[in-house]
C-alpha cells in the first residue's frame, strides 16, 4: 500500500514507540534479576522486524506505478497475528501505566488478508487508546470470529468522546478533540479490505473502536 509521506511519517511513530521502550526495558533488566531479559529482547526483535516490512513494503511500492490501492492477500493467522502486534505494544502501554489485554474466542483464524494493512490499522487503533487512556487505566483488544466475518475492537477506560465530536473523529486532518490522521488512516485501509471501523463511546466510559472484516477462506479453531 502505497503511502503518502505524511501518512508514513505518523504511522512510523508508533513503531518507533515500541522499539524505544523495549529497548528501555530491555537495558533496565540487565541490572534487575527480577525482569524478563528474554521476553524484552523478543519485543525488540518483533518491533524492528515489523518496522523494517513496513519500508520495506512502502519502499517497493514507490517503484510501482500506477499507484496501487488493492490489497495484496495471503493466507495468515489473524489471532497469532493480534496477539502478537499486542505484545509489540506491551512495553510503551507499560511504560505509560496503561494495562493492555488480549483476548479471543478462537485459537486460531485462518484467513486471506493483506497483514501489512492489518498492522497499521491495529497499531494506529492501539496508538490512539494509548494516547487517550490515563495512567492505570486498561485497554482491550478482543478478536470475535463470527462466522464470515471477523471483530477486532479495541476498547479504552479514557474519556470518552462527547457525542458532537464522534462525526468527526475519521476525517482527516481533523485536530479538534486531539484526532489527527491515525483514525482516518485506519478506517480508509478498513475499507480498502473490504471491512469497516465503527466507533462506539460514551463521555466518562471510554471508547470502543470495531474493526469488522470478511472472513475469506477461514478456518477457525
Amino acid at each position: 500500500m502505497l503511502t503518502t509521506g505524511v501518512e508514513m511519517a505518523h504511522d512510523l511513530r508508533m513503531p518507533l514507540q515500541i522499539i524505544q521502550s523495549s529497548a528501555q526495558l530491555l537495558k533496565l533488566s540487565l541490572s534487575d534479576p527480577t525482569l524478563d531479559t528474554a521476553a524484552y529482547a523478543d519485543m525488540l526483535l518483533d518491533s524492528v522486524a515489523h518496522l523494517q516490512r513496513m519500508l520495506d513494503s512502502t519502499l517497493a511500492d514507490c517503484g510501482r506505478a500506477p499507484r496501487r490501492e488493492a490489497p495484496l492477500l495471503r493466507p495468515i493467522d489473524l489471532a497469532a497475528c493480534a496477539r502478537t502486534l499486542c505484545r509489540e505494544c506491551r512495553a510503551y502501554a507499560d511504560e505509560k501505566g496503561v494495562a493492555l489485554k488480549f483476548s479471543a474466542n478462537v485459537a486460531t483464524l485462518k484467513m486471506w488478508m493483506d497483514e501489512d494493512m492489518l498492522s497499521r490499522i491495529l497499531l494506529n487503533l492501539i496508538s490512539n487508546a494509548l494516547r487517550f487512556t490515563p495512567r492505570g487505566g486498561e485497554i482491550r483488544v478482543a478478536l470475535n470470529a463470527l462466522g464470515d466475518a471477523a471483530e477486532l475492537s479495541v476498547t479504552d477506560t479514557g474519556a470518552g468522546i462527547p457525542p458532537e465530536k464522534q462525526p468527526y473523529v475519521f476525517l482527516q486532518g481533523e485536530t479538534d478533540g486531539g484526532h489527527g490522521y491515525g483514525l482516518p488512516i485506519a478506517r480508509k485501509l478498513a475499507r480498502q479490505l473490504g471491512g469497516e471501523l465503527t466507533l462506539r463511546s460514551v463521555p466518562g466510559g471510554g471508547s470502543t473502536f470495531t474493526l469488522r472484516l470478511p472472513v475469506r477462506s477461514a478456518e477457525a479453531v
